[in-house]
């Protein structure tokens, strides 16, 4: 890939002001919650102005059918029902770690026999957990490839080192998720494996030329991301691509121009969540929202603070008034994320049915499970995954409050 091709297809669609047509009754954030069950902030914001999606954390998770009220009542006040979304990818982030006990990390599939089998049934397992709590998207599998440590953050969470093994891998267990009716989202684009830090807590630089992501990152994303249809945007910097101190969610040059023009993604790209430190010191809220729209996602997330929602929604409701670029830019991610939202009814009406119970759902995880464990050599682990996942997840001194990032 040479450089110079970056940044010819990145042309913005100019449109006049009298053709601008109202503002949308919903936008294209996606929001966390804060507890189990909707508070009535909350639910006003649902009633007002529907987000795109609702992204679930371990802090909206109680019991089965508290899960599964929530998820109804979500869908029941919304003016436009969002989607919801979750990250469900197991060991280390595994937000149903109290309901479904047990799941393996991705790193594990590798590790022992029938990995390709296995990753497709893991996928299938936790497709169908979803479809049960009708959470309609994983965000999942992640397609980073591990450098020879990985990044803080990142421990476990990938499937291998090498290329063939993480396309090999993450395919099987997404389609294994298309098979349940649960559809996927790739992450974290253009590939965070090398990474020098954590991004939920600050920059992290991935210093390699473009040939050498072109040649390795970036494959699991040419060779998967269509068929999935949606891909997750990182907050890494790529200083050999573009600006140092410019994150990939908020480069046009990587979010659209790479992702869009040499990968040819038509699918709808999807912001990690803008609260995280890599990119929330960058500037106000309302800002990097702008920025991130502009850049190229489709989706922005803003997972935390659920008071800042309406501000970021009035906002950019008067951008979309007022500048026929950012209206131009906002048609066009609506545009994509309907055609997503068909992508994920079509995945669940070819599907077969959700599990009649949660016993039932249990019950095939067991199964999963325990011919997982049969086929895994015995390994010695500073830290086994069945310990991670009991423990708790609550961030440390100095942290800001923003739980269960990883």
């Amino acid at each position: 890939m040479r450089l110079r091709r970056l940044g010819v297809t990145g042309v913005r669609p100019r449109i006049p002001f009298a053709t601008i047509p109202p503002v949308p009754d919903y936008d294209i954030l996606g929001i966390g919650l804060t507890g189990k069950s909707l508070t009535p902030l909350e639910r006003h914001l649902l009633q007002q102005q529907s987000p795109y999606a609702v992204v679930l954390f371990g802090r909206n998770v109680g019991s089965a059918e508290e899960l599964r009220e929530l998820a109804r009542e979500i869908k029941a006040v919304s003016k436009t029902p969002p989607v919801l979304m979750i990250d469900e990818e197991g060991g280390r982030v595994d937000r149903l770690r109290h309901l479904i006990p047990g799941l393996p990390s991705a790193e594990a599939f590798a590790e022992g026999e029938r990995p390709r089998e296995l990753s497709e049934w893991f996928g299938r397992v936790i497709g169908q957990a979803l479809r049960f709590f009708d959470i309609e998207i994983d965000l999942a599998p992640v397609v980073d490839i591990r450098g020879s440590s990985a990044p803080k953050g990142l421990e476990r969470r990938t499937f291998g080192t090498d290329v063939k093994t993480v396309v090999d891998l993450a395919g099987a267990f997404m389609r294994g998720l298309h098979s349940a009716g649960t559809a996927s989202c790739l992450k974290h684009f253009p590939g965070i494996g090398v990474g020098s830090a954590d991004p939920h807590y600050g920059a992290t630089v991935i210093d390699i030329p473009a040939d050498e992501l072109l040649r390795r990152d970036l494959v699991p994303f040419r060779v998967l991301a269509n068929e999935a249809g949606a891909v997750m945007i990182g907050h890494g910097t790529y200083p050999q691509l573009d600006d140092p101190d410019v994150p990939a969610t908020l480069s046009r040059r990587l979010a659209h121009d790479l992702l869009r023009g040499e990968l040819r993604f038509d699918g709808i790209a999807v912001s990690d969540d803008m609260e995280m430190h890599a990119v929330s010191d960058l500037g106000s809220y309302e800002h990097i929202y702008e920025s991130a729209l502009m850049a190229g996602n489709d989706v922005v997330l803003f997972c935390s603070h659920i008071e800042r929602v309406r501000d970021l929604q009035l906002f950019m409701n008067k951008r979309v008034a007022e500048d026929a670029r950012v209206h131009a830019q906002f048609d066009i991610a609506v545009a994509r994320c309907e055609r997503y939202r068909a992508h994920c009814s079509r995945l669940r009406n070819e599907s077969g049915p959700p599990f009649a119970s949660f016993d039932d759902l249990v019950a095939e995880a067991t199964r999963f499970i325990e011919v997982f464990e049969q086929t895994r050599p015995q390994r010695e682990s500073v830290v086994p995954d069945e310990d991670r996942r009991k423990g708790p997840r609550k961030p440390g001194k100095g942290h800001t409050g923003r739980e269960e990032w990883t």
